[in-house]
């Protein structure tokens, strides 16, 4: 059998010129909705080539650099991002309640699943490894986004109460 010649790997871009040119486009396309390998196809990228390598494409100085400087330009500095997120991890939403098809009744509530999502994202972003992840073997966990805490503030020492259904522990 004779040895196979691996062959040479594509570079991000050939100069730094195309790597802007991809960059945008890369940015654009993500800003647009695309995945991290459908853009990075759009941009040149060989479907093999992008599919196994668009994290490591996404992650370059210049491409990161091209995306901040287009959502800056758009008006999402990271003071209006973090103000964003921070608005999330306290959404709340407006529960309607009918009888006989009218409503009779609303509640403003915590969106819990959005706060949970934000709080996870965050925590992520943060650089707190694992947030959100389900264990691998030989690891416990408690998904807390199912518990329902209620603080009881109207007596002197704060009592906590804790609706336990629905709790998953995985061993």
């Amino acid at each position: 059998m004779e040895d196979q010649v691996k062959p040479k790997q594509k570079q991000l871009g050939k100069t730094k010129k195309e790597l802007k040119q991809r960059a945008k486009i890369i940015a654009s396309e993500l800003i647009n909705g695309a995945t991290k390998s459908a853009a990075c196809i759009t941009a040149g990228y060989s479907p093999t080539y992008a599919i196994q390598n668009a994290g490591k494409i996404i992650e370059h100085p210049l491409i990161q650099q091209t995306f901040r400087k287009l959502l800056e330009d758009a008006g999402l500095t990271d003071e209006a991002l973090a103000a964003k997120i921070n608005s999330l991890v306290n959404a709340k939403e407006t529960k309607f309640f009918t009888h006989q098809g009218e409503v009779v009744e609303t509640r403003e509530v915590e969106a819990l699943t959005i706060q949970a999502d934000m709080t996870k994202f965050a925590a992520g972003l943060m650089g707190h490894k694992g947030a959100g992840e389900r264990p691998t073997q030989g690891n416990s966990y408690i998904d807390l986004s199912t518990i329902n805490v209620q603080i009881n503030s109207s007596s002197a020492k704060a009592g906590l109460e804790l609706d336990t259904q629905g709790i998953d522990i995985i061993d």
